[in-house]
């Protein structure tokens, strides 16, 4: 059975010293700019090709694509599969590295 690698700080607090869990997986995981990383998915997504009438459902949130346009239209990943743009774009920032969620082809930056 693996270890945990979870450790306790104590922070100060007034006069009082209190444990707080730091779990350094967590923290490995965690991106160095969260800003430089939001401008760069939202880069990488309005790169991608716009699918203005995708047909079938959606991968990450399983709902069928509806027609739009614009900023809001479906996203065509390198790889060919159709996302909704807002949940590639919410794929990208939760991922630890850009890939298609369904395939796993790496995503350049």
């Amino acid at each position: 059975m693996a270890a945990a690698s979870t450790k306790y700080h104590d922070v100060v607090s007034g006069n009082n010293a209190v444990p707080v869990p730091f779990d350094l997986d967590d923290a490995m995981m965690m991106p160095e700019n969260v800003e430089a990383t939001a401008q760069t998915v939202t880069r990488l997504v309005s790169d991608m090709p716009t699918i203005d009438y995708a047909t079938g459902n959606c991968s990450i949130c399983m709902e069928r694509f509806w027609p739009s346009e614009g900023s809001c239209a479906s996203r065509q990943v390198s790889c060919g599969h159709v996302y909704h743009h807002d949940c590639i774009t919410d794929w990208l920032l939760n991922a630890s590295f850009y890939s298609c969620p369904l395939c796993r082809h790496q995503i350049s930056r």
